[in-house]
């Protein structure tokens, strides 16, 4: 089980914007429209489907996809999570969906399935089918029933609601307590549930448990979170919420850097693309494919973009980090030209991004130092000492800065490469997230502001 560690509010601000800033080089197609990847596209991209872990208890587990079972007459489907010889563990439902699969009888006790909304189906098998003592033990007399109260077929389940408990039934009887867990494609296949594919990452990436309330608020306008993956796909969530749909499209050529800004002023925060090898920029005033609204060129080979409403004007403008030279280009305007306001601020080589930290509406810049999970900002564009400094995250992690709650404050969340994670934080202080989601294994992660 991976466990997190440390990890517009228009009434309050007209037309806020914000801005994002991504640093990873990616793939993408030209600037032309393209057809949306079919619906299985992210797990065939990185192998990993995104579950709630379905073992609430200690356990253990390794790949054992693919091995031989009844002297290589059949290949295991599925991925043995053990527990220690213990019985009764809860089990939960490892994504929403509905019940198609289940024991119904005493002999046949038991196991179940569920096929979620994206047509993909996880099967729960070997749950418990003995009686508990009163001192807790289990016997092995066949005689419980491990599936849950009020689960049947047809029934609609959400992800991490209790369905069963863990035990030896079935064919592993004389092996010890496990969930047999399968994870299934929609092909069609095998009478509807699928080919089974191999789990183990999946489980590997999975959430130990529901990640507690969304951080927006109902009535709040948040900012939300996209992703930008290796073959040009941009993937936005409406809202920063478990289970949430998405919007996806193609849009961009290869190394180019996803970006994204409300270019327009409408407060809406739609996509942007920056070549890094010669300055241009590309900007679309809607989240969708097509050819650039907005081009010009501003910066020079190697900088970095960084995107905010520098000026309060309600319109987000790309400017430029340079990192030899630890040095901010400013600039206000969507033309060719000379940055506005040029200033040294912090380590050179460390990666930049922007926020409104103070809540004026303005924003503000500051550095990450990805080696140890520094944090560092100044509200006020400007060089000089930070004005606040704190460690979020592990070394490694990705940071992007956003308003999630909706108090017109960003605050810091994390991208984490190794689980496909996106950890917030709703204060810019040390600490635990206050919110998870997974978002998969893109090139890019970066903050969007949607319509209401």
């Amino acid at each position: 089980m991976n466990t997190p560690e440390h990890f517009f509010n228009s009434a309050r601000t007209t037309r806020r914007a914000r801005r994002r800033i991504l640093w990873a080089l990616v793939a993408a197609c030209a600037l032309l429209v393209f057809p949306n990847p079919p619906a299985e596209a992210a797990y065939e991209d990185d192998g990993i489907y995104p579950l709630i872990f379905p073992v609430q208890g200690d356990h253990y587990y390794s790949d054992t996809f693919g091995a031989c079972r009844d002297g290589c007459k059949r290949a295991h489907e599925g991925t043995d999570i053990m527990t220690y010889g213990k019985k009764g563990v809860p089990v939960v439902a490892a994504a929403a969906g509905e019940v198609i699969w289940i024991s119904t009888t005493q002999s046949e006790c038991c196991y179940l399935g569920i096929r979620h909304a994206d047509g993909w189906v996880t099967r729960y098998i070997h749950l418990n089918n003995d009686t508990q003592r009163p001192d807790g033990s289990y016997t092995d007399d066949g005689k419980g029933w491990g599936i849950a109260p009020g689960i049947e077929r047809g029934t609609r389940v959400e992800a991490g609601q209790l369905i069963g408990w863990v035990g030896d039934s079935g064919n592993a009887e004389n092996v010890a307590p496990h969930l047999h867990f399968e994870l299934r494609r929609p092909d069609g296949s095998n009478y509807g549930h699928g080919t089974a594919v191999n789990a183990y990452r999946s489980l590997r990436a999975a959430l130990p448990a529901l990640p507690g309330d969304p951080p927006c608020e109902p009535g709040e306008r948040c900012d939300t979170v996209g992703v930008h993956f290796a073959g040009g796909e941009f993937k936005i969530w409406p809202k920063i919420e478990w289970g949430a749909s998405t919007t996806s499209f193609i849009y961009g050529r290869a190394g180019d850097i996803a970006i994204s800004g409300d270019w327009d002023g409408d407060g809406v925060e739609t996509v942007g693309l920056y070549r890094q090898s010669n300055g241009f920029v590309y900007l679309k005033n809607s989240n969708s494919a097509g050819n650039a609204d907005v081009t010009y060129y501003f910066g020079r080979s190697g900088d970095i973009p960084i995107v905010g409403d520098f000026d309060g004007d309600g319109v987000d403008t790309v400017s430029v980090y340079r990192p030899s030279e630890g040095k901010f280009f400013i600039k206000n305007d969507f033309g060719d030209g000379w940055a506005e306001k040029e200033f040294v601020f912090g380590r050179p080589g460390d990666k930049p991004f922007v926020g409104t930290f103070d809540g004026d509406g303005v924003d503000g810049i500051g550095l990450h130092r990805e080696s140890v999970g520094l944090v560092y900002f100044r509200n006020t564009l400007s060089a000089g000492p930070a004005e606040a400094e704190f460690i979020y995250g592990r070394p490694g992690d990705v940071l992007i800065a956003g308003d999630w709650d909706g108090d017109g404050i960003d605050t810091v969340g994390v991208y984490r490469p190794s689980t496909g994670m996106f950890y917030i934080r709703n204060s810019n202080t040390p600490g635990n997230a206050h919110y998870q989601i997974w978002v998969g294994n893109p090139a890019e992660v970066l903050s969007f502001r949607l319509e209401d």
